[in-house]
């Protein structure tokens, strides 16, 4: 081989490898993401995004896996089969106290809205001393998240009141059980509220206080996580994910009637009028206008999980978040719509 042919032939070879390096990463390393639960209105700005193509503007590719009950959930986090998880915090806690792979939440979309109502006799959260209150199914998250209402009211769940267990999937047998006096008050979901106010029977109840006003935010599966190795060896990949949730939420604020049939998937039978009633509560007092951390959700997800998993009672916020994630998107732009 002469020297110019000998020269020619490296330059060809250097070409080449100077190519393949330039190759977008993100368009060949696949981003396995698995949410459940499907259908919650908390869960909008992950559909908008992906439906609208967001996330494959932003130079991702997504698998997306719904595994179909909680315990499929728990048991695909331990095996390392997701590198983002939208799901529910106490999810990624009882993942990462059980041993599965680290997870750190990044952010929040919202919560399972309820409200608490009374009997119409019962004015003050005082008045519920003493009394019979619905709640869920003993160790269920309503069951909890019921103790956990009546405790920041100041009630002992144990000592001041009766709670009066009910099957979590009959909620309108539940809300039949407060209207015709079988217990004093109970939490009451969105889309029960909606019935009632409807019927009008609403006017019979007392409004006492929400999810909201507690600062419980729980449930919903609208925690987003993400492999703690994904946050190191691909940060960038990470946050074009979350700039696209934050896309999905200005997008559902805009489009109005793309939200709404989304909103429409997500209840049993709900009327033109039920459809509208949740876009604008949950629009308005649910989904934030930016993805944070709510750091009384995490502290709740531990709670939650130590008392499944005792060798979480060690275990801190800062062992499941990643608070940096979307602060960075807010400074470089990308998450301001």
């Amino acid at each position: 081989m002469g020297a110019q042919t000998y020269t020619m032939a490296i330059l060809i070879a250097l070409a080449a490898l100077s190519s393949f390096d330039s190759a977008p990463a993100a368009q060949s390393d696949t981003l396995r993401v698995i949410f459940y639960p499907p259908w919650n209105i908390s869960k909008l700005p992950m559909y908008m995004a992906r439906d609208a193509g967001i996330f494959e503007r932003n130079g991702l590719k997504i698998t997306w896996t719904n595994p179909s009950s909680n315990e499929k959930l728990l048991a695909a986090l331990k095996s390392g089969e997701a590198d983002i998880a939208v799901a529910s915090a106490n999810h990624i806690a009882q993942n990462n106290a059980s041993g599965g792979p680290a997870m750190r939440l990044v952010g929040n979309s919202g919560y399972n809205y309820s409200a608490l109502f009374a009997d119409a006799s019962i004015r003050s959260t005082t008045d519920l001393k003493g009394k019979k209150i619905g709640t869920g199914e003993p160790g269920s998250t309503p069951d909890q998240l019921t103790r956990l209402a009546l405790r920041k009211l100041g009630i002992d769940p144990d000592k001041d009141v009766k709670l009066v267990p009910f099957d979590e999937g009959r909620n309108t047998d539940r809300v039949k059980s407060l209207l015709t006096g079988a217990v004093a008050a109970m939490m009451i979901t969105a889309e029960s509220m909606y019935d009632l106010e409807k019927s009008g029977e609403i006017k019979r109840l007392t409004r006492l206080t929400d999810h909201k006003q507690l600062k419980i935010y729980a449930g919903g599966g609208a925690d987003y996580a993400i492999s703690a190795a994904l946050l190191k060896n691909r940060r960038d990949d990470a946050k074009s994910f979350m700039s696209g949730i934050c896309e999905g939420i200005a997008l559902g604020r805009k489009d109005r009637a793309k939200a709404m049939e989304f909103v429409a998937k997500t209840g049993r039978n709900l009327d033109a009028a039920g459809i509208e009633y949740l876009y604008k509560l949950y629009i308005i007092d649910v989904i934030p206008a930016k993805p944070f951390l709510k750091p009384e959700g995490v502290d709740l997800a531990i709670q939650m999980t130590s008392a499944l998993i005792p060798s979480a009672t060690t275990m801190t916020p800062q062992d499941l978040i990643d608070a940096a994630l979307i602060p960075e998107l807010e400074k470089e732009g990308h998450c301001s719509f």
